[in-house]
């Protein structure tokens, strides 16, 4: 089952530091990831307010990427 994004936006923008934004896709990753899972880019944005205004563009506007997630056999998913 697909992760609901607002979901997910509010866990980030209540926690911006704990993320940071790759400079090339613009995905929201963990603080601690070294490439980006989704073009594995390796240059990120890691100010605070600008992961918090890309949480909240994620909650409101539609997708405009396919996610690593959105790859995975629905099998995997089931097991996360």
């Amino acid at each position: 089952m697909r992760t609901d994004l607002r979901e997910v936006a509010r866990t980030v923008a209540n926690d911006p530091t704990s993320y940071k934004l790759c400079a090339v896709c613009g995905a929201i990753v963990d603080r601690e990831a070294v490439s980006c899972p989704d073009c594995y880019a390796y240059r990120f944005d890691t100010d605070s307010s600008h992961v918090e205004d890309a949480a909240l563009d994620l909650a409101v506007k539609p997708r405009r990427a396919v996610s690593h997630f959105d790859l995975m056999p629905e099998s995997c998913e089931e097991s996360e």
